[in-house]
């Protein structure tokens, strides 16, 4: 019987919830979230809670957020000019954009080719901004995952564990993404994947 550990893949069904019990998120068993046990592409607090674990365990853990999502970070609250942001188009609330880090710069920018705020793979130095406020003539905008500074329950059921492959254990992730995360994320949904870790 495998048990959950180090470059193993895991498929789990889980439900996040505050500490007053609201459902933040939710992945059922017909739709699972499989990662590679190790790799470190899911919270920390998770993965610890997982390991040793077997098919069919169901159990419920909290994490601190400091073992989540980290804490939330007013820094990453930034107002950027309307103007500066005239080629993305409509722009609405929870909109998601990417923005990019320079190395030598302390400040998120935004890229010169506006294309980019949509490419997924922009640069390791990027991160996902979502769209708070709008204002007259300038937009708010949040880098903080949605979850940041919240300590979480998670309820959660292992579905499978399996080999990994050569190429996922490379990679990090599964061949097939059986579901995303969020937080993601969403909310963070297209980008959870990344940020579990």
């Amino acid at each position: 019987m495998l048990l959950v550990e180090e470059n193993l893949k895991v498929s789990i069904s889980y439900t996040v919830r505050d500490l007053g019990k609201n459902i933040l998120e939710e992945i059922p068993d017909h739709h699972p979230f499989a990662y590679i046990h190790g790799s470190r592409n899911i919270i920390s607090g998770l993965e610890n809670a997982l390991e040793g674990r077997k098919i069919g365990d169901k159990f419920s853990v909290t994490i601190p957020y400091n073992e989540g999502y980290g804490p939330f970070k007013s820094d990453l609250i930034i107002e950027v000019p309307k103007n500066d942001l005239k080629d993305v188009g409509e722009l609405w609330l929870g909109m998601e954009l990417e923005m990019f880090k320079e190395p030598d710069l302390n400040d998120f920018q935004i890229p010169e080719n506006l294309e980019e705020l949509f490419d997924d793979n922009i640069s390791e130095n990027s991160d996902v901004y979502v769209v708070k406020t709008i204002k007259e003539n300038s937009v708010i905008l949040d880098g903080n995952h949605p979850f940041a500074g919240k300590d979480l329950i998670f309820d959660v059921h292992i579905l499978n564990i399996e080999e990994a492959s050569f190429t996922e254990l490379e990679q990090g992730y599964p061949d097939e993404v059986e579901e995303d995360l969020s937080d993601d994320n969403d909310d963070f949904e297209n980008n959870s994947q990344e940020r579990w870790y």
